[in-house]
């Protein structure tokens, strides 16, 4: 469960970092299942693969299942969120360029299908030390607020018609990463650190310029009455949670 300085750093910035909190025998199970299913060598560069998004596989036990992540999603939930999972990101390593800070970041629920709806949560942790430049997930503090100010300003663009604006082609998803007040930060940290993100903050993937490979699971939650309360934009940005 989260204490009261980590749920209001949580409402204030968006998320909180959780140094720690996936116990050493989950991750090295995580990481022989990761391995044994790409058919690579954990220590020879020459036998990795490249592809960012691992297909067919997921973590076991899910990333969500774990008690200790219940217990949050349920505490910052109230019960209502539903989801989790475990997929694997991988950013293998690039080092034939200089590191560059990426200039955007993103809101999920925009993928290929359209618009979802309804999601709340996310939550990232690593298999292995990541330091900077290493392809660590990277995030806009703060970002949360003004985009939720922006939806409130512009309700019916919440299903993804901001990207028709006019001056989209122009600023991109920088339309709310730019907006953010705080200077955007890699979540740098050891194995089994996580953070947890709200659904509204802007974030991206990182070039990884170091020599391992920057192996990230995600999970994210979503209401399960999002068919319901997913037009809603409350000026309230935490009526549709437990804290």
């Amino acid at each position: 469960m989260l204490d009261a300085d980590q749920i209001l750093h949580f409402k204030q910035h968006g998320y909180v970092i959780l140094r720690g909190f996936i116990h050493p025998d989950t991750l090295q199970q995580w990481r022989t299942q990761f391995w044994g299913h790409v058919g690579a060598d954990c220590d020879d560069p020459s036998t990795w693969p490249e592809d960012y998004v691992v297909k067919d596989f997921a973590v076991e036990p899910d990333f969500g299942s774990l008690p200790s992540m219940q217990d949050i999603v349920g505490q910052l939930g109230d019960g209502m969120f539903a989801g989790g999972g475990g997929s694997m990101l991988v950013q293998w390593p690039k080092s034939d360029k200089p590191w560059q800070a990426p200039t955007q970041g993103h809101i999920d629920g925009y993928g290929p299908g359209g618009w979802s709806g309804g999601f709340m949560l996310g939550a990232t942790t690593y298999l292995e030390q990541v330091t900077a430049g290493g392809g660590a997930f990277y995030f806009w503090p703060d970002s949360h607020l003004p985009v939720q100010e922006y939806f409130r300003q512009h309700p019916q663009q919440i299903d993804g018609s901001f990207t028709q604006r006019q001056d989209w082609d122009e600023k991109g998803w920088g339309l709310f990463s730019d907006a953010g007040p705080s200077a955007p930060q890699e979540f740098t940290g050891a194995a089994g650190d996580v953070i947890l993100w709200h659904c509204f903050m802007c974030h991206t993937g990182s070039p990884n310029v170091n020599a391992r490979p920057r192996l990230g699971v995600f999970s994210r939650w979503h209401r399960s009455d999002r068919e319901e309360m997913k037009w809603d934009i409350p000026q309230d940005l935490w009526k549709y949670w437990g804290i």
